[in-house]
């Protein structure tokens, strides 16, 4: 059954180089990129992959193109200047890859997705968006917006918006909470375990 929310995980892993500042170029580095990580999990040259092997593979591609700091940093507001240098690098690391695991299994049997990736929506001179259409074989469809900056590294995604809701608001939240009580090494702590979990929704995870 496919989960509204379940294909949020892909949505963050695709990754997106911003090199050149021209708005008009940042829908086809966006499709591109998506469609790449889309071929890890369907084409034939990676059909004997096991799921750690497209995991890794994914991330790389996320990796190479992306920087989801950007994201997670804003996901964490004041949150994230609580944590020790090395504990910022923990906590990016596991968010990256409870991401990637999340895509790879929640992509598993099912049938590859058609990519509509719409014209850049100018929202300032340093932000835009573009909205994408992802459309299942099943006839399922879910809209998903991303919200991209302009920084000193290009164009860089700071809040995916799947079907009205905010990645970034959902999980401020629940980093809030958490730092209510809790610390930096207690949330690593929580991420490992939700890392061990079989058939992980990111978009559905509770800290």
């Amino acid at each position: 059954m496919y989960s509204r929310m379940n294909f949020l995980s892909m949505i963050a892993s695709v990754a997106l180089f911003a090199v050149l500042p021209v708005q008009a170029n940042e829908t086809a580095k966006l499709a591109t990129t998506m469609e790449a990580t889309l071929d890890i999990m369907y084409l034939d040259a990676y059909k004997d992959y096991t799921s750690a092997q497209r995991q890794d593979a994914v991330r790389a591609i996320v990796e190479d193109q992306y920087d989801l700091e950007v994201l997670i940093r804003r996901a964490m507001a004041r949150n994230w200047s609580l944590l020790t240098a090395d504990e910022q690098m923990q906590v990016r690391n596991l968010i990256d890859q409870l991401i990637v695991k999340s895509f790879v299994e929640g992509m598993a049997g099912k049938g590859r997705p058609i990519l509509d990736c719409g014209a850049v929506i100018e929202v300032t001179s340093k932000r835009i968006e573009v909205p994408v259409v992802i459309s299942f074989p099943s006839g399922k469809t879910f809209n998903v917006l991303y919200r991209l900056g302009l920084l000193k590294t290009g164009w860089q995604i700071y809040d995916i918006v799947a079907e009205n809701i905010s990645i970034v608001s959902n999980y401020r939240q629940q980093f809030d909470d958490h730092f209510r009580k809790g610390n930096g090494a207690q949330l690593i702590e929580k991420l490992e375990k939700l890392l061990k979990q079989e058939e992980l929704d990111v978009t559905t995870i509770i800290l």
